[in-house]
């Protein structure tokens, strides 16, 4: 996600906290370096809306996690940076880390988001 007043870069972190007595909670942490503009923060809470506001048996939450600095990593070459980056995320927010994975496992993630965006 980029914001409409800069080139800089937040994302969204989806932590799905299924209950089997309360049904499903989704906790949404946007990460970013940087303070987003009210518009673009609005912009992020439709999307939010439209991703899950029809969902009634799920509820969902959005909080601010703040960075130091941007993500930057070495792509393709270090692949499992993202996987370090995304498990020091989940601790900080007391939420599971995320399964092992491999190299191998992105390229899997990388055919899936070429025929979801083409």
């Amino acid at each position: 996600m980029v914001s409409q007043d800069t080139e800089e870069s937040a994302f969204l972190l989806y932590v799905d906290q299924r209950c089997q007595k309360s049904g499903n909670h989704i906790d949404i942490y946007l990460i970013s370096h940087f303070e987003l503009s009210e518009e673009s923060y609005e912009d992020v809470l439709s999307f939010n809306n439209d991703m899950l506001g029809n969902k009634p048996a799920c509820s969902y939450y959005m909080d601010i996690l703040p960075v130091e600095e941007e993500f930057d990593f070495d792509f393709p070459y270090d692949m499992l940076a993202v996987q370090r980056y995304v498990d020091e995320l989940l601790e900080r927010v007391q939420a599971n880390k995320l399964p092992d994975i491999t190299e191998k496992n992105f390229d899997y993630l990388s055919q899936g988001l070429k025929s979801t965006l083409f």
